[in-house]
C-alpha cells in the first residue's frame, strides 16, 4: 500500500471518528432537551384545585373546581387569583403556596380570620386532600 493511500485512509478514518463524536454529542443534547420539556410539562400541571362548596358573591357557584397555582392568593382585591365578593373577605385575605410537595395555607393578618376544618388559622399550616378552607362565608375542599 503506497503512503498517498494510507494517508487518504487516514484522513477518511479521523473524519468519520470526528463526525461520529459530533453525532454522539447531538444525540445527548437531545436527550437532555426531552428530558427538560417533560420535567418542565410535569411541574406545570395543576397539583390541586379547590371546590367551591359555599359560594360568596355570585363570581363563584357550589362545586366549581379552580385550579391552583403555585402561589394561589384569596380576597376581595381583582389582583388576586381567587377573587371573592363577600363583606367579611380581605383584600389581601389568604395564601395558598406549594412549597417542599405540600399545599401550605397561610392568613395574610385578616381581620375575619381563616378558618381550615372549623380551627382558626394562625401559623403557615399544611393542609391537606379534603380540608375545608373557610373564608367568610365562602367554603372551599381542597381536591388532588
Amino acid at each position: 500500500m503506497s503512503a498517498p493511500i494510507l494517508l487518504l485512509l487516514l484522513r477518511l478514518l479521523s473524519a468519520a471518528l470526528l463526525l461520529s463524536f459530533l453525532g454522539v454529542i447531538a444525540w445527548l443534547i437531545y436527550r437532555d432537551l426531552q428530558a427538560t420539556g417533560q420535567l418542565l410539562a410535569q411541574r406545570s400541571q395543576t397539583r390541586g384545585a379547590l371546590r367551591v362548596v359555599a359560594p360568596a358573591g355570585e363570581s363563584l357557584t357550589p362545586g366549581q373546581l379552580i385550579p391552583l397555582q403555585p402561589v394561589t392568593s384569596i380576597g376581595r382585591s381583582p389582583h388576586n387569583t381567587i377573587v371573592l365578593a363577600a363583606p367579611y373577605a380581605s383584600a389581601e385575605h389568604a395564601l395558598i403556596t406549594w412549597r417542599s410537595g405540600q399545599w401550605w395555607l397561610e392568613d395574610l393578618g385578616s381581620r375575619n380570620g381563616t378558618l381550615l376544618n372549623a380551627i382558626p388559622v394562625q401559623a403557615n399550616t399544611v393542609i391537606s386532600i379534603g380540608d375545608v378552607i373557610t373564608i367568610g362565608e365562602a367554603q372551599f375542599r381542597l381536591e388532588g
